[in-house]
């Protein structure tokens, strides 16, 4: 199963301009609780939008980072992300738990891609 997802959320307001962020580890540790819990949410229903009905048993995940631009530290984009997505794979019921056990390994690779920054993620059952 894939799944691709955007890095940068667009939060929008009533009153003012519109603001875009990269969605990473220093952005979750300084959001305001509010926040970071409507952007879990967010990529929660992009994961159900985009999985089959298919169940895994074991699985490993390999996350490809495609950042906007060079210098961008890629395993903190990649920590954030692959929490809110393993947790929508197990409210979505396509795994039973994102604990060791059923997440047998992942890896991960870097890349720079300047017209679409973005997360690719390859889950594969391990029989």
């Amino acid at each position: 199963m894939k799944i691709i997802l955007p890095i940068y959320y667009q939060q929008e307001f009533k009153t003012k301009k519109n603001k875009s962020f990269l969605v990473g580890l220093n952005w979750y540790r300084n959001a305001h609780y509010m926040i970071s819990n409507k952007v879990k949410h967010w990529y929660h229903d992009e994961v159900k939008k985009q999985i089959t009905s298919e169940k895994f048993g074991k699985v490993r995940v390999h996350y490809d980072v495609y950042a906007q631009r060079n210098g961008t530290d890629g395993p903190n984009i990649r920590s954030i992300l692959e929490k809110f997505v393993l947790d929508g794979l197990v409210q979505a019921g396509v795994i039973e738990d994102d604990k060791i056990g059923i997440l047998l390994g992942d890896s991960s690779e870097y890349y720079i891609d300047g017209e679409n920054p973005r997360i690719e993620i390859n889950i594969k059952e391990v029989k």
